[in-house]
């Protein structure tokens, strides 16, 4: 992994930081290439001819083999993980990177005009939503690590809130969505990674720590699990967002969405973990057949070759 954490946190919450493993690693760049080349395609392409295990079959049901490798990998990665120990934390993590990648399905399907084209009526660009996606995946860790810092303080009376001046130095949302759509995932994918990389191994009392949510009383816990419904909800507005743009879904588009969410899911069995241990066998195994698979892919798509009944 290479994001790096901000020095905030680790000033303000200091404690142990768990890197993904390199098997986790491998798979999910095996997955990023596949998806990103599956997206690109047509629905033209879906009825070209492409061979599965030597029998004929279609482009269309590429897209399915590759659930069909993803999800018993995630039956196999927790038989392999389930007499490892796990904590609400890093299951906390799992499930923010599983709703990190539902998203990346819907991203992989846009392009750069996408992102600062004008919906209408005062709503916001894909571009704004974003910013504010990453911005507050980097808040919600910055403001934990202020509330942990004064764990020790007495609560005040009224709304909790961490004081204005604390987020001053963070980068407005306006610039956490710099760049080109490449840039913009990746961002997204750095915030998701570094921040998990610290808050994976919170301890349970770390985690009943009182803090506050939009001026609530509520525990580092909750703030945390919002990691994930808080992607999921501005995920939903992404597709409110392409929905008022006039843009009709293809069938690639709900199949690239369907890749992803499966990938999600296997993701999230080891993601936050300090080691993959026996399922590292299982992540290796699906970058080895993803990278056997893409090549296939492509080869079918340039022949261009209808594909027969089958």
């Amino acid at each position: 992994m290479t994001a790096v954490i901000d020095p905030f946190i680790l000033e303000r919450a200091p404690g142990p930081l768990v890197e993904m493993d390199p098997s986790l690693v491998r798979a999910r760049t095996a997955f990023r290439s596949t998806l990103d080349v599956l997206a690109r395609l047509d629905d033209a392409a879906l009825l070209y001819a492409w061979p599965w295990q030597g029998n004929p079959a279609d482009i269309r049901y590429a897209f399915y083999s590759v659930v069909e490798i993803l999800e018993p990998a995630t039956a196999a990665a927790h038989r392999a993980l389930a007499g490892s120990s796990t904590t609400e934390a890093r299951d906390a993590v799992a499930a923010a990177t599983a709703s990190r990648w539902a998203l990346q399905g819907v991203l992989a399907t846009l392009t750069d005009a996408d992102l600062d084209a004008d919906p209408g009526n005062d709503e916001w660009t894909i571009r704004r939503t974003m910013g504010h996606i990453n911005g507050s995946q980097r808040g919600y860790a910055w403001g934990s690590a202020w509330w942990m810092s004064v764990r020790d303080e007495p609560r005040q009376r009224g709304a909790q809130r961490a004081p204005d001046e604390l987020f001053a130095s963070m980068p407005p949302d306006e610039r956490e969505a710099d760049g080109s759509l490449v840039d913009v995932r990746r961002q997204l994918d750095d915030l998701v990674d570094s921040t998990s990389s610290r808050y994976a191994t919170l301890t349970t009392d770390e985690m009943n720590i009182k803090s506050g949510w939009s001026g609530y009383p509520v525990t580092i816990g909750f703030r945390q699990w919002r990691w994930s419904s808080h992607i999921a909800e501005h995920t939903i507005q992404i597709e409110k967002t392409i929905d008022m743009l006039g843009r009709c879904r293809s069938e690639v588009d709900w199949l690239t969405r369907l890749i992803a969410v499966a990938y999600g899911r296997l993701e999230s069995t080891a993601f936050g973990r300090a080691g993959a241990g026996p399922a590292a066998a299982v992540f290796d195994d699906v970058a080895r057949q993803l990278d056997e698979f893409l090549p296939s892919v492509l080869a079918a798509v340039a022949a261009a070759v209808p594909a027969e009944d089958w």
